[in-house]
């Protein structure tokens, strides 16, 4: 099992971006030494102050320098009509270049239709808009001349620099909410990173069957097969007392609990987002359970080290074997305690599991 981190660059009260950036690109630094396996960001828009990073491709450039062995993965780029696919082809063999051979690129649809809005993209295309920015992607990778005639970007005869250090070119893979899109990252022979959005185990269990039935296909999109299987918690914490991790990481929990639930519920009224429909109530009806949201999503983890080394090989035991935990929106000096803890006493117990198998 591997453990990675997601961070947004979440503002609490009174703190300015730049001081936030400046704690973020330490944290990193300090998760590096720890022997956490990738760390990465997204790309929001317009949602102060739960994210704060609008132009990833920077800061993952000040991360390479103030690292060393951590993978860097894109998480995500948006592949929608703002972000042209060669120039996320382009930004991503650039941060491979700068760091050595460590980045990857995870890819996205969006969630949030407050950010599509305001770009002007319908929702209801955003399917068909990721599945061919991904096409476009992979032949600006590894084809020496790019040309594409698809039903969203017709691109010309052209010679695509640079190219990535990794050969054939880094992992690809999607974040996916849906079972559909998990069959659909399988078929493709990518990675699926899922968000299984507080719908519970047993909902996590079907995205993770239908990853695993879409790879049995045996087919591939591009060069490099990326057979991964990981999971986005929202809010993790880890402390020395299962009190004093939920005293630290109450609010942000709740915080992002009730965004998500906002940014949800005028999502699955949309065309292609039809997965959400029958959920939304679940959602709605623990709007303020704490406790329901401890036992009975993957999307927490707040605890002890027992209770992160006890959840981590329940869920490597379903199939995952990538845990991404989100631990922003808290103090700084309590970032690096969380990350202490979980470097010292959660990442050596679950990796020596993994090697004596």
């Amino acid at each position: 099992m591997k453990v990675g981190l997601l961070q947004e660059a979440e503002l609490m009260p009174g703190m300015d971006v730049a001081t936030r950036y400046m704690d973020m690109i330490e944290e990193v630094a300090l998760a590096d030494r720890l022997g956490f396996s990738c760390w990465g960001t997204s790309e929001q828009h317009f949602s102060p102050p739960r994210f704060a990073v609008a132009a990833p491709e920077v800061l993952y450039a000040a991360v390479a320098q103030n690292t060393e062995n951590i993978r860097l993965r894109v998480m995500c780029a948006v592949l929608l009509s703002w972000n042209h696919p060669i120039l996320v082809a382009e930004r991503l063999a650039t941060l491979d270049i700068v760091s050595k051979g460590r980045a990857e690129l995870a890819t996205a649809r969006s969630n949030n239709v407050h950010t599509m809005e305001a770009f002007g993209v319908d929702p209801k295309t955003t399917r068909e808009q990721w599945a061919d920015g991904i096409e476009v992607i992979a032949k600006a990778f590894t084809d020496d001349v790019l040309e594409h005639d698809g039903p969203i970007w017709k691109i010309p005869p052209r010679e695509i620099m640079p190219k990535p250090v990794q050969k054939p070119h880094p992992p690809l893979s999607v974040a996916a909410s849906s079972v559909a899109s998990h069959v659909v990252a399988g078929e493709r022979g990518i990675g699926a990173l899922c968000f299984e959005s507080y719908f519970g185990f047993e909902y996590l269990q079907e995205c993770i069957d239908g990853y695993r039935q879409g790879l049995s296909k045996g087919t591939q999109m591009a060069p490099r097969r990326t057979e991964h299987m990981g999971l986005y918690v929202a809010t993790a914490y880890c402390a020395e007392t299962r009190e004093e991790a939920c005293r630290i990481a109450y609010d942000v929990a709740m915080g992002y609990y009730q965004f998500l639930v906002d940014i949800y519920v005028p999502l699955g009224k949309q065309g292609s987002y039809e997965y959400l429909d029958d959920k939304l109530q679940r959602l709605i009806d623990h709007r303020d359970d704490f406790d329901y949201l401890l036992t009975q999503t993957p999307s927490i983890m707040i605890g002890t080290p027992e209770d992160f080394v006890e959840r981590i090989q329940r869920l490597e035991e379903m199939g995952i074997d990538e845990i991404l935990m989100r631990i922003d929106g808290v103090a700084h000096a309590d970032i690096m305690r969380s990350f202490e803890l979980i470097g010292r006493e959660v990442i050596p117990k679950v990796s020596a599991k993994v090697e004596a198998a």
